[in-house]
């Protein structure tokens, strides 16, 4: 159901269900999260309103004077006016004339207070700390006192005691209270008769709730106000079951309450004293009254407060929907109120009119003033005195009105109920041929009920194009004692049954909760459960096996109604099964949440990870037709028309999962004896496992399961294994030791000695057959793990025992490439020092070795003339051993303006080789963004290119007339080819591929957006830059006629790094759902010559952002982007550039780091060694340390930003991504951090690069979508970073789904797979000020708490 439909609706746009546009963000959610907590009046009302833009703090509000005018505050800043008794608190306060008495929130203590005076006084002592608890007061004036419920957590904060005690409220001193009643469980309702001579209660004992079994009591006041003669009115005939609530006395001093003896409906009755007798005042099976979760629930209350009255103004549930009425009780008549109220709470009334809270499907949660005519039996007047959401009624086009229905449960003849509501939004519309998706709600309590009223977080939904439906499964409240006792000994049953029955209908660890449970509820799950066969049977975390879909937990760290270890528990167990999960906890949140940020973070999360759920088929009109499969969708069903819709909307099947899926990498090649090739392949499915593989009619695992092939020196690595005919050596990743074995599949051997963890590591090691070692370069961090000490060093390959590495080459900072001549005589090497990297200055030698092995007679062939800057790498030994040594000359041996290596990030680099014996050299070189592979004939200097696929090629290796080569280009993924030439060597004449990074990514190409490399005006006159444009692209989609689409600008690391244009299926993720996207070549990247190389020194933080920043620009005054949709992302000093873009540039409107730098002395100070003097050059002095860190100009950002990071990363520290998220925070930015474990520089782990793909998807479509119609946030509606702006921006970061929290994801602590498969780990925690998660805070790890649209 929803609003009747406009000529607006008639032009609704056809788009899919899920992906509509809504104004209803979830920053309008949050921001209308508002409730009220209470009601008094005497005279003008009061009330205790929640404000989550406060962080939840709850204020006493007095009704304006006049009507029209503004309420006024009672409380002052630096108080809070909220119980935490029985930990859901309630009724926090009391008035009586101008004097309140409250709660204060933080320290628990009750104050009093004059109204109007900003000074409250304390009336309770300090208990240092929040461990007596008030609730559900009344002023007692005969004796000058407050009397109320006291819980003292002192001696037991999981029992507390319970009494109901007074609390003087003359004089100035704090005196302990008196302790009034005593020696039940629980206690609640005191209340005082007019006369002040007899006090009422409502008492109850464990195991019972007080809505199974209660008793009200009455007792007489002595002359010094203990009370006396205990009288127990109702609840106490063993024979009879009824929960007795809500005692009241009228003016007359008669005792009405509210009891659901014999009918099972809460009815209204009174207490006939002088004859001890019960008397139904009204009788009707309805509930007028709902389960005591709260303190100081007022269901009815007395009109006039004169002794002439008879009338009672009350409300009931019935059917699904709430009246308000007048009881005569005298003469036993109802009059039904009109009023547009359709659910009532709470109730008081004054003089002819009462206030009521109340709300319907189309008011959301509101106090009205209600006026009577003179015969109290119709409503005169209704005026609205308090919304929780004033605003709301600019989105009425948007509602979707509940439909109350019942359903048929598992049990024949047995109904349940529910509010369906149907999507709906005025400026789209399903297609015919699409059913919408259905989020099913279930309710807390779980003896609760849901209401069918307005709420924005369901409109939230609604107006996406969901179908939602609220249930009331058996056991909610609202239906009678009999609906609410369908839960006992069923829960988990009965309600799951419901749930289920619902959604069909709709198509055509309790054991560990009561363990760690406050009072109040110690016991209530005994009912509902029953044995402790049946808490085992019903506890989902003994079953985990039986979960086959994603998610997501969210859970406040000051819970004490349900332990956080419940969800901990729950999350871990899934995420060991390898099941998507995510877990968000909140810090200063208990159960429900409070603050502003936290309800809109959980909304989106929510939406996040629903979006991600894959699409309904569409069906022909044959109910039997085949689904397609992923090429025929791609290709859009054999000339399909295009569907209009928006960038950015667009659904593709290059989901996350099918990225991270074909994001295997390579970490080198080489050739065994018998001319196979061996390669090391990354697995992500195996958590980022290096294996070393063996070609062959099918390739061979040769490792066993238990090792990786992966060395961490440098951090980046590289160089992990050589082979020597049929031998093989590797570095093993957990324990950085060196091992031997053959290369068939075998049981390792290690050469190297345990140091009791990875504390030296092994790279770039070459076979030294002469003498039986094997010479690597190694880097020792047992003396220091920021600087330590590398060395050249041979290790003995014989049988036998371990023995300590041989040291040859020592006293420079670094070493590479150690390679030995044929003749076993000499060695040459690279090695650089500080400040240097080894493309800007390093050195050539080479040594002699003796008959002992050891090197003698050096010489520095390249890179030791002061008066020439160079960067010597690669050095191979030709078959004939010649390097021209007996001229000591270095020869060119073909000249040309491109790049045949690139920079030395990791080990092992191999750009060339030589073709069998002859003087042929197979070789790539890099010339305006593409590669060339070719032939060099090194005597007579001629080249012959080669006419293969790639455009983009790495490592090569050769045999006699073919080699093997690492490449890559826009339609073909990363792989490995065997190139077989000619008998000349200057021809291909078979290309073959023998491994690929994603083998099935061919299905997809009709999908892939081919890159377009251009140049563009950098920011210094004259010069270009350069980059790869992808524009949006799928045949299935395209954009509307108006509109142009959002951009994501990528930053490369390094920064001395390249990107290359090659077909990356992270690329095509964004193209393929309507984004464009540009990969940057900034000034400084490589590939292009030193000269463009060195832009960079001394201007990082400049010239990189500005290169990013006219990219876009140009890209947007070509016409091809819309300039308010621009967003940037970059990994390294990527991250770096993105983040000092988003601080130094208004360019961008949102932003996402993956492991970058937000501090450059903090890096400097903090980062491993190979990388310990690299600012220096970049960055220049201290200010321009300072200047061009992020950290520095938080005031800067206004934008989301979200940041990813390894917390094993020692190339950027963790502490980085942490001060920045920190600093953002506290400005109150959105801002997120994920940070994940056992990840170091670059994610090698499927979850992991799914889940940090999906979370920037979901940041930039929630966060950078451009608003259908051209609608704008206005600044009331933006978060405040934008309020200064004019015109307000299209995108408002308060509509980011990045929000506010910090996400952290870990293989040991939290484990999601998206929403398709693929496992990613993840523990996500927000809280405090805009977001405090899972950090070591309370570290934690996550995953999907976010998944992306598919």
């Amino acid at each position: 159901m929803h609003p009747p439909s406009s000529a607006a609706e008639k032009a609704a746009v056809v788009a899919p269900y899920g992906s509509w546009d809504s104004p209803i963000s979830a920053a309008a959610v949050s921001s209308a999260g508002k409730t009220v907590e209470g009601l008094a009046g005497d005279g003008r009302l009061l009330w205790v309103e929640t404000r989550p833009e406060e962080g939840g703090r709850a204020v006493l509000v007095k009704e304006a004077a006049e009507a029209g005018g503004n309420a006024v505050d009672v409380t002052p800043e630096g108080f809070a006016v909220r119980s935490l008794a029985q930990e859901y608190g309630g009724g926090a306060f009391a008035v009586q004339g101008d004097v309140v008495v409250f709660s204060n929130y933080s320290d628990q203590r009750l104050y009093k207070q004059t109204i109007g005076d900003n000074s409250p006084q304390p009336l309770t002592p300090d208990y240092t700390g929040s461990v007596v608890r008030y609730a559900d007061g009344v002023f007692d004036l005969h004796f000058c006192r407050y009397v109320t419920i006291m819980e003292d957590h002192r001696k037991d904060s999981s029992n507390p005691l319970t009494t109901i005690a007074s609390v003087t409220i003359s004089g100035e001193d704090v005196n302990e209270p008196t302790v009034l009643v005593s020696g039940n469980d629980f206690y609640a309702f005191p209340r005082i008769d007019p006369i002040e001579k007899r006090m009422a209660w409502i008492e109850w004992s464990n195991p019972n709730m007080s809505w199974d079994k209660a008793q009200l009591w009455v007792g007489y006041f002595s002359e010094k106000g203990e009370v006396q003669n205990k009288i127990c009115i109702a609840g106490g005939d063993l024979t009879l079951v009824e929960s007795p609530t809500e005692p009241k006395w009228s003016s007359k001093g008669e005792l009405f309450f509210i009891t659901d003896r014999h009918s099972g409906f809460w009815n209204i009755y009174k207490w006939d004293e002088r004859s001890n007798m019960i008397v139904q005042m009204y009788s009707l099976d309805a509930e007028f009254s709902k389960p005591m979760w709260i303190f100081g629930v007022s269901s009815y209350d007395f009109l006039e407060k004169d002794d002439t009255s008879h009338k009672i103004i009350c409300c009931y549930r019935q059917n699904g929907r709430s009246c308000a009425g007048v009881l005569d009780h005298v003469s036993g008549s109802f009059s039904e109120l009109d009023i547009p109220f359709s659910s009532i709470t709470n109730i008081v009334s004054g003089d002819g009119s009462f206030y009521v809270e109340g709300s319907s499907a189309t008011l959301p949660v509101s106090i009205a003033k209600v006026t009577l005519d003179e015969k109290r039996k119709t409503a005169t007047d209704f005026s609205i005195v308090w919304s929780s959401s004033e605003d709301v009624v600019q989105y009425a086009p948007y509602f979707s009105l509940p439909e109350f229905m019942e359903f048929p449960t598992v049990v024949p003849g047995q109904q349940a109920y529910a509010y369906f509501y149907a999507p709906h939004n005025h400026t789209f519309q399903g297609s015919s041929d699409e059913k919408p998706p259905l989020l099913v709600r279930t309710h807390g309590g779980p003896t609760d009920e849901a209401r069918g009223v307005l709420d924005l977080s369901v409109q939230y939904w609604t107006s996406r194009g969901w179908a939602f439906v609220d249930v009331n499964y058996g056991g909610s409240s609202g239906y009678g004692r009999n609906f609410r006792e369908r839960l006992l000994g069923q829960w988990g049953v009965v309600d799951v049954n419901d749930c289920c029955s619902c959604a069909t209908f709709l198509i055509a660890d309790l054991a560990s909760l009561r363990a760690g449970m406050h009072k109040f509820e110690a016991y209530y799950i005994d009912n509902l459960v029953g044995n402790k066969q049946a808490c085992f049977e019903r506890s989902p975390i003994n079953f985990v096996e039986k979960f086959a879909c994603p998610i997501i937990l969210f859970q406040g760290l000051e819970d004490t109604v349900v332990s956080p270890d419940q969800a901990t528990t729950i999350y871990k167990a899934i995420k060991d099964k390898g099941l998507p999960v995510a877990l968000v906890k909140y810090e200063g949140e208990q159960h429900g949440f409070r603050k502003a940020e936290n309800i809109k973070f959980t909304l989106e999360q929510q939406m996040v990870i629903r979006r991600a759920l894959p699409s309904a088929p569409r069906m022909s009109s044959s109910s039997t037709a085949a689904s397609p499969s992923p090429s025929a969708a791609a290709d859009g069903g054999g000339g399909e028309k295009p569907v209009a819709a928006p960038y950015g909307s667009w659904r593709s099947p290059i989901t996350a999962d099918v990225v991270s899926g074909g994001d295997k990498r390579l970490g080198g090649i080489a050739l065994a004896g018998d001319g196979r090739l061996l390669w090391i392949e990354g697995r992500p499915e195996e958590k980022g496992r290096m294996v070393i593989v063996k070609e062959g009619e099918k390739p061979m695992d040769i490792i066993p399961q238990e090792f990786a092939a992966r060395t961490l020196a440098q951090e980046y690595g590289g160089g992990a294994f050589a082979v020597k005919d049929n031998v093989v050596v590797f570095s093993n990743y957990k324990d950085q030791r060196l091992y031997k074995q053959t290369t068939e599949p075998g049981v390792p051997v290690p050469l190297t000695p345990d140091y009791g963890g990875p504390d030296v590591s092994y790279a770039d090691g070459v076979f030294d057959p002469h003498f039986n070692r094997y010479v690597t370069v190694i880097e020792d961090r047992r003396k220091s793990s920021l600087n330590p000490t590398t060395t050249i060093a041979a290790i003995n390959l014989s049988d036998g025992d371990v023995k300590e590495p041989k040291v040859l080459i020592s006293g420079n900072d670094f070493y590479a490439f150690p390679r030995i001549d044929r003749n076993k005589k000499r060695m040459a090497w690279i090695e650089w020092g500080h400040p240097n990297m080894p493309w800007d200055k390093s050195e050539l030698w080479v040594g002699y070795f003796s008959e002992n092995g050891d090197l003698i007679k050096r010489v520095c062939v390249a890179g030791g003339n002061p008066m020439l800057l160079e960067s010597p790498t690669e050095p191979k030994w030709s078959p004939k051993g010649a390097m021209v040594e007996h001229t000591n000359e270095v020869i060119p041996v073909y000249t040309l303006d491109a790049e045949f290596t690139k920079p030395l990030w990791v080990f092992g680099i191999s750009s060339y080789d030589f073709l069998g014996e002859s003087n042929h050299i197979i070789f790539s070189y890099r010339q305006h963004g593409r590669s060339y592979i070719g032939v060099l004939d090194s005597v007579i200097g001629s080249v012959s290119l080669l006419d293969i696929p790639f455009t983009d090629s790495s490592n090569v290796v050769t045999g006699n007339d073919y080699f093997y080569i690492e490449g890559a280009s826009a339609s073909v993924p990363m792989s490995i080819a065997k190139v077989a030439l000619n008998e000349d060597r200057t021809k291909a004449i078979s290309f073959s591929i023998i491994w690929s990074s994603s083998p099935d990514a061919v299905q997809y190409s009709s999908l892939f957006s081919t890159p377009e490399f251009i140049e563009f005006p950098a920011s210094s006159t004259g010069q270009k830059a350069y980059a790869y444009f992808y524009p949006p692209s799928n045949p299935k989609f395209q954009g509307l006629p108006d509109e142009k689409p959002p951009l994501l600008v990528k930053t490369h690391g390094g920064p001395t790094a390249e990107t290359r244009g090659i077909l990356d299926l992270s690329v095509q993720y964004w193209t393929s759902r309507g984004w464009a996207y540009v990969d940057v070549n900034y000034g400084g990247s490589t590939g292009f010559g030193r000269e463009y190389r060195d832009r960079l020194l001394g201007k990082w933080g400049i010239v990189d952002v500005d290169d990013c920043c006219s990219c876009a620009k140009f890209l947007v005054e070509s016409g091809k982007v819309d300039e308010q949709r621009l967003c940037i992302t970059g990994r390294s000093a990527g991250g770096y550039t993105t983040l000092a873009s988003l601080a130094f540039r208004d360019t961008f409107k949102a932003g996402a780091s993956l492991y970058g730098i937000g501090d450059l002395s903090l890096l400097r100070a903090e980062t491993h060694k190979f990388e310990s003097h690299y600012t220096d050059n970049l960055v220049g002095n201290e200010k321009a340390y300072y200047e061009r860190s992020p950290i520095n100009f938080v005031e800067k950002f206004t934008c989301p930003v979200i940041l990813f990071q390894g917390l094993d990363d020692k190339v950027v520290p963790p502490d980085q991504a942490r001060k920045i998220y920190k600093a953002l925070k506290e400005k109150g930015l959105p801002v997120a951090l994920v940070e994940y474990e056992g990840e170091q520089h670059g994610f090698r782990k499927a979850e992991n690069i799914k889940f940090t793909l999906e979370q920037q998807m979901t940041r930039k479509v929630d966060g950078g979508e451009k608003r259908q119609r051209h609608h704008r946030c206005g600044p009331a509606h933006c978060h405040p970073a934008w309020a200064s702006r004019s015109p307000p921006p299209a995108l408002s970061p308060a509509c980011a789904v990045l929000a506010i929290a910090i996400i952290v994801a870990g293989s040991c602590r939290a484990r999601h797979r998206g929403p398709t498969s693929s496992s990613v780990y993840v523990r996500l925690v927000a809280g405090q000020c805009r977001a405090r998660c899972c950090r070591d805070l309370t570290r934690r790890r996550p995953t999907p708490c976010c998944v992306t649209p598919t």
